[in-house]
């Protein structure tokens, strides 16, 4: 149990949102930096689309990802407070289990969210939650690392919404909630590159199919349908839901980099 009920729920709050806001800034902000500005020639031939990107969106992405970190950290304050209050199984002695059931905590909760993420991601895109939800997301196009978490309120709610059942079932300790946090948000922002930095000769193989790349989900907001997977594409192939042209755009961009690698050799 976290003793944190005499921290002020504002407090908490305003803690949550700063790390969130901090974590954005340097996972997002850095991507972009890098990818489109420091490094862009570098890149220039790895990327997925050749729109160019709206800054008015950049800017739009960035104020919706806020509104996300708002509830993310109402979110997260009402459960430490609850915590305090002995309803949760969050524990802070990392001996009461071991070392090793933080690693195991991890991979549960990376498993756990992949499925959950697929559902909710399906649910996203039937009809009247696309319209009136899922479409905030989807909006700009290209996507950016900033599209990473610009989210309509009911999206950001829902998001978060997985955390919530499983501190209150399962035992885990705030270094393994860190690492996942840190692990989704990381993935979060791959996906929505725009650009493919995932090697060529993994995307190749069979095990690669079973990892996402940016082109999975850079697919996925181009055509709003197919790939809804987060980290895996287990449940994409499990539910035969791969975008049909997928396969093919990962192999055209295979073609493309061997070709521009033999260019560079003449």
């Amino acid at each position: 149990m976290i003793e944190v009920t005499q921290i002020d729920f504002y407090v908490v709050w305003l803690i949550s949102f700063c790390g969130l806001a901090l974590r954005y800034a340097l996972f997002a902000g850095l991507a972009f930096y890098m990818l489109y500005y420091a490094t862009r020639l570098a890149y220039s031939g790895k990327r997925l689309r050749s729109d160019s990107i709206n800054m008015r969106h950049v800017v739009q992405d960035i104020g919706w990802s806020a509104i996300s970190f708002i509830i993310f950290g109402v979110m997260i304050a009402g459960i430490m407070h609850l915590s305090g209050a002995g309803y949760t199984k969050l524990y802070t002695d990392v001996h009461q289990f071991g070392i090793g059931f933080v690693v195991i905590g991890l991979v549960v909760l990376l498993l756990a969210h992949d499925a959950y993420f697929y559902w909710m991601h399906r649910l996203l895109h039937t009809r009247w939650f696309y319209r009136h939800v899922h479409f905030r997301h989807h909006r700009p196009s290209p996507p950016t690392p900033f599209t990473s978490f610009a989210f309509h309120p009911i999206e950001a709610v829902l998001e978060f919404a997985f955390i919530i059942p499983m501190v209150f079932l399962f035992p885990f300790h705030p270094i393994t909630l860190f690492l996942f946090a840190n692990m989704m948000t990381a993935m979060n922002v791959w996906g929505h590159l725009g650009v493919e930095l995932m090697p060529q000769r993994f995307l190749r193989k069979w095990y690669g199919s079973f990892f996402n790349s940016t082109t999975h989900h850079d697919m996925h907001h181009q055509y709003n349908k197919g790939n809804y997977g987060l980290y895996f594409s287990l449940w994409d192939h499990v539910m035969k839901t791969h975008h049909p042209k997928y396969l093919d755009k990962r192999n055209q961009y295979n073609v493309k980099l061997k070709t521009k690698a033999g260019d560079d050799q003449c």
